[in-house]
């Protein structure tokens, strides 16, 4: 069922993308309102206030009419804190409102999207494009769930049982349109994205094999500055294709398209082989992970895949936010009187009571974190998703420097 979260959420995944995609220090979608002459912020990243528009009235004014002519507008400000000059740029998008299934709405301004950036910031013609392509599509799926919400008001009410019944029979196939271009809005963003840094991932890595092959090259880039930027390369490519992954993966929650594929899973040898990986990272970044097992571990009716990427995405950030030198934890216990299978992962890193509550929220990212050390913001929410899947509970405790992740998880499913 639809409903206002759904709007919230595809404001915040479009403003999300646009961000990530473009590294910008701030974007800002907002709807106009006519009557009041006013605009409505409905989304905005960062999401803590840090995003303003002082503008002067006289630039406000020009600003807004020439979005209202539809012009892409693009200015630079300059403010002066403790008598350091710092530059900021904007560019303003318009984004203009689009017909109903009934062709009703008038092609005037819906709304627009605000890129906030740097001196050092570049965006090209291609870039604006993209993102006025990409807000368009938001002012269409926007448009359709409020006509579902008003749909759904009008049956309401009706006073006649039977006329709203026969409304609600009307409107089924139209609303199961309105609820496919809404997920299909959703993954076109996911796929279209995905398709382009699959292709930048394996040019990096041919260009990084070819580069090997020639010793004389080979010889140079060994610590020049391209071999770093050539590795930053691959880590943001890395994570906006993690981004993306979960994105989809949540998306498929949320609609139940993937059905639970239950098979028995024997939890020691399964642990074995999904830890190996994660014994040698830590080795490598001189990282402590200890396991710790109880003498009985049963055989598990689950999914084995959304369990691994429970664990895998829980003993990840353990590993990225312990500091070298740090413990990581894993014990696994069983009961043979019990119909659970406990699943503990603490490492040595704490997050604070502010934000412990927020985060399993989607794009929630604690702030003043180390952006290298971010992931997508949907790990954790997709854990919660996937572990309410296999019909398990998940908490988490964070005190006395160690975060600790609790998972129960139903021996045999009913």
């Amino acid at each position: 069922m639809l409903s206002h979260t759904d709007s919230t959420y595809l404001c915040q995944l479009t403003a999300a993308q646009i961000q990530e995609i473009l590294v910008l220090d701030g974007v800002l979608i907002q709807q106009y309102q006519p009557q009041l002459h006013r605009w409505l912020t409905i989304a905005q990243l960062p999401d803590l206030g840090q995003l303003t528009l002082n503008l002067e009235p006289e630039k406000a004014q020009e600003i807004d009419l020439r979005l209202h002519q539809r012009e892409i507008v693009e200015f630079t400000a300059m403010t002066t804190v403790m008598d350091v000059n710092i530059c900021d740029r904007y560019v303003f998008i318009p984004l203009v409102e689009q017909p109903d299934l009934y062709g009703n709405n008038q092609s005037g301004l819906w709304g627009r999207i605000c890129l906030s950036g740097n001196l050092n910031s570049i965006w090209t013609a291609q870039d604006l494009s993209w993102v006025q392509a990409l807000g368009q599509q938001l002012v269409a799926a926007m448009n359709m769930l409020r006509e579902f919400a008003d749909s759904r008001e009008s049956n309401v009410s009706s006073s006649s049982p039977l006329l709203y019944l026969a409304e609600s029979i009307e409107r089924v196939d139209e609303l199961e349109t309105i609820c496919h271009k809404k997920d299909e809005f959703i993954n076109n963003i996911s796929h279209d994205l995905r398709a382009p840094l699959m292709n930048i991932k394996m040019a990096m890595r041919m260009l990084k094999t070819s580069l090997k092959m020639d010793a004389d090259i080979d010889g140079l880039l060994s610590g020049h500055p391209a071999e770093k930027y050539l590795a930053i390369l691959e880590q943001e490519c890395d994570r906006e294709v993690e981004l993306i992954n979960n994105i989809l993966d949540l998306q498929r929650l949320e609609l139940a398209i993937d059905n639970i594929n239950l098979e028995s899973v024997e939890i020691r040898s399964w642990l074995s082989t999904t830890i190996e990986p994660f014994i040698h990272r830590a080795d490598i970044s001189q990282q402590k992970l200890v396991t710790s097992l109880s003498d009985w571990l049963p055989t598990v009716t689950t999914d084995r895949i959304c369990l691994t990427k429970i664990f895998i995405e829980l003993l990840n950030n353990a590993c990225k936010y312990t500091h070298v030198e740090g413990e990581i934890l894993v014990d696994l216990h069983g009961d043979p009187n019990s119909d659970w299978l406990t699943i503990e992962i603490k490492n040595q890193a704490t997050i604070s009571a502010q934000h412990l509550p927020h985060i399993f929220e989607q794009f929630y990212r604690i702030p003043g974190s180390n952006r290298s050390q971010q992931g997508s913001g949907l790990g954790l929410s997709l854990v919660q998703k996937l572990v309410q899947q296999l019909n398990g509970k998940i908490k988490v405790s964070s005190s006395k420097g160690w975060t600790e992740f609790v998972i129960q998880l139903p021996i045999r499913e009913a």
